[in-house]
């Protein structure tokens, strides 16, 4: 099937990926700058955000049972209900534990969704074609997720904001349900599976733990680095939004790249250009409008590298068999890097202020840049597993 016409075919998940990604942008670029609003620290701010985080690792462990038993439509219905609910439920009370509560319980749907989204498509595509249909998504992922965080710079309360997330979110069950759609084939459950690191794909283990590393602490506390710098929200909104456009746009630079030249190279390329955006964050020391300029290119290297990951991983599958449990061990890496990050940032940033967000990604860019080209371009076929109950 050519990759048009898979996409077609799979025009109603993007739907109601695009209403997902939209509510979860709202929510995720929303809390550090209410919580700062509230006069919480940054440490706090990175403590709540990791529950969103934790609740993610939850998630890679166990949800599968629950997508075993009742497919991957019943299955997204049944996460969002329950991430809208989370959603609207913040504007009952501004109790930090109570937030720490609904942020676990969103980050388990949320991931949750991402598994049946995930193993979605890769059940619907080949080696060739794979790095450009997850580029697709990730393009999708990334316009949404832009738009819905421009809905900050409107200045809307809290209350506001907590409502038009829960409806973006809900909404995002109905193309699937509305619009005739073939769902793959019911997965067995199985214990989760992480490919060992030093043995079977190390460069998409290491780029997966380190893409929640730069990810997951961009959405969690980058609009933290923009009001430690004495902007306010609407700032914040145009920052995030230039980084997530650099990432919309790389999409399908890069995802042409990695199926034409191999993903280790354009995970190369990827975080050369993030590492010499971070050296002029420190260099240079820009102002906001130099800032935005910088934030394009720290999306465009940051953006692409979980989808690099996942499809360097899937480069070792000689059947569709193992496609949510390779997906699984992928997904565990990412989420336990995006668990961590907000907690090193929250630390970093309180003691070097915003300072602390750039020697962080400065450091992780060069780490993986030389952990990349030390590895060959070939993977093992042979795939050992490391099971963890």
């Amino acid at each position: 099937m050519s990759l048009t016409r898979i996409i077609r075919s799979l025009m109603a998940l993007f739907a109601s990926m695009a209403f997902l990604f939209a509510g979860n942008a709202l929510m995720m670029s929303s809390i550090g700058v209410i919580l700062k609003e509230n006069n919480s620290s940054s440490l706090v701010i990175g403590i709540i955000s990791s529950c969103f985080f934790i609740g993610a690792l939850c998630a890679t462990i166990g949800i599968h049972k629950i997508i075993s038993k009742i497919g991957h439509i019943r299955s997204f219905g049944l996460f969002v209900s329950i991430f809208g609910i989370s959603a609207i439920l913040h504007a009952l009370s501004n109790n930090l534990f109570f937030w720490a509560f609904l942020r676990f319980l969103i980050g388990i749907c949320y991931y949750g969704l991402l598994m049946v989204i995930e193993s979605w498509l890769n059940e619907k595509s080949k080696n060739a074609t794979r790095s450009r249909i997850l580029g697709f998504y990730e393009i999708i992922f990334y316009f949404s997720y832009a738009l819905g965080t421009l809905i900050l710079a409107l200045n809307l309360s809290q209350y506001t904001i907590f409502i038009i997330s829960a409806s973006l979110i809900l909404f995002s069950s109905l193309p699937l349900n509305l619009i005739k759609i073939k769902e793959p084939a019911i997965p067995k459950p199985h214990p989760i599976s992480i490919p060992k690191i030093f043995n079977i794909a190390p460069l998409a283990i290491a780029t997966s733990l380190v893409g929640g590393l730069l990810i997951g602490g961009f959405f969690s506390m980058s609009s933290l680095f923009i009001i430690l710098q004495g902007y306010d929200t609407k700032f914040v909104s145009y920052f995030i939004a230039c980084a997530t456009l650099g990432g919309f746009l790389a999409q399908a630079i890069i995802g042409f790249i990695s199926d034409r030249l191999g993903r280790k190279f354009a995970i190369i390329i990827c975080v050369l250009i993030g590492f010499l955006t971070m050296l002029c964050f420190l260099l240079f020391k820009p102002n906001i409008y130099f800032q935005y300029f910088l934030a394009f290119f720290l999306g465009f290297g940051t953006f692409c590298l979980y989808a690099l990951a996942l499809a360097r991983a899937n480069d070792t599958l000689t059947s569709k068999d193992g496609i949510v449990e390779l997906g699984r061990g992928v997904l565990f890496c990412y989420s336990l890097g995006s668990l961590i990050s907000p907690l090193i940032l929250g630390i970093l940033m309180q003691y070097f202020t915003f300072y602390g967000f750039i020697y962080f990604y400065a450091f992780l860019f060069a780490f993986l840049f030389i952990f990349a080209i030390n590895k060959p371009n070939f993977i093992s076929k042979k795939i050992k597993i490391l099971k963890i109950r």
